[in-house]
């Protein structure tokens, strides 16, 4: 059977195929479709994949340290792909669509994805880098999202950006949001119960409320005076003229 790089080269759509320990570190990956693929224990660290469809995939304990996807599709319907502890730190996704994807304990230091489509995805990341004893904040940065419905594990996103995106029903319960940034985002019925939002900043963010009460805490968060009237319609407080 051929490996990856001469998979990756076939006119044909890759269907129903398994790749195990595969070194494509530093690779181009261009406009190939995977249909079907099991990818375990594979090397993508600084990889360029662009165009590339990864349809009912899954990649366990594989590292994309620093790759870079741009327009690629991670779903078709409702048919998605799967991340199993995989190294995700600094990568980037560009116009990708990873919608009903489902990332399970991967790391995601410094992870960016921009102008993605991600509704209903679900994550359990590690978004911070422990060194022995010592832990180095990062987060995650989301720019210009659509993550409506998706489902953000508790965990640790200090110093996260959710900027400019769309996170209506979205849930972050119990996640650690110190200095998080929701700046311009859509933020209508998400879910913060039990969230720390201390120095979070909310500012020309929409929301119809927020369920201040049910937060672990928002000591310090920053807002703008067009969004006065609903937060102290989620205190129960009304403004008279």
């Amino acid at each position: 059977m051929p490996d990856l790089a001469d998979a990756i080269n076939l006119a044909a759509p890759v269907s129903d195929r398994r790749f195990d320990g595969e070194d494509m570190e530093d690779f181009h990956i261009g406009e190939v479709e995977f249909r079907s693929c099991r990818f375990s224990n594979c090397n993508f660290n600084q990889a360029t994949i662009r165009s590339t469809k990864f349809i009912n995939c899954s990649f366990d304990h594989c590292t994309f340290k620093e790759a870079t996807f741009s327009d690629c599709l991670f779903c078709e319907g409702e048919t998605a792909t799967t991340w199993r502890y995989c190294d995700l730190s600094k990568a980037e996704f560009h116009k990708c669509n990873l919608s009903l994807n489902t990332m399970t304990g991967c790391d995601a230091y410094l992870l960016a994805m921009t102008e993605c489509s991600a509704a209903g995805i679900k994550l359990d990341l590690n978004t911070q880098r422990k060194i022995r004893t010592q832990v180095m904040v990062g987060g995650v940065r989301f720019l210009k999202c659509k993550l409506q419905y998706a489902d953000f594990a508790p965990a640790d996103y200090q110093e996260s950006l959710f900027e400019s995106s769309d996170l209506r029903d979205a849930t972050l319960a119990g996640c650690n949001l110190r200095d998080v940034s929701f700046r311009g985002s859509s933020l209508n019925n998400i879910d913060l119960s039990g969230a720390t939002l201390d120095h979070a900043n909310l500012s020309h963010a929409t929301f119809d409320q927020l369920d201040l009460a049910g937060m672990a805490s928002f000591h310090a968060a920053t807002v703008t005076r067009d969004q006065h009237e609903a937060l102290l319609s989620s205190l129960g407080l009304l403004t008279a003229d």
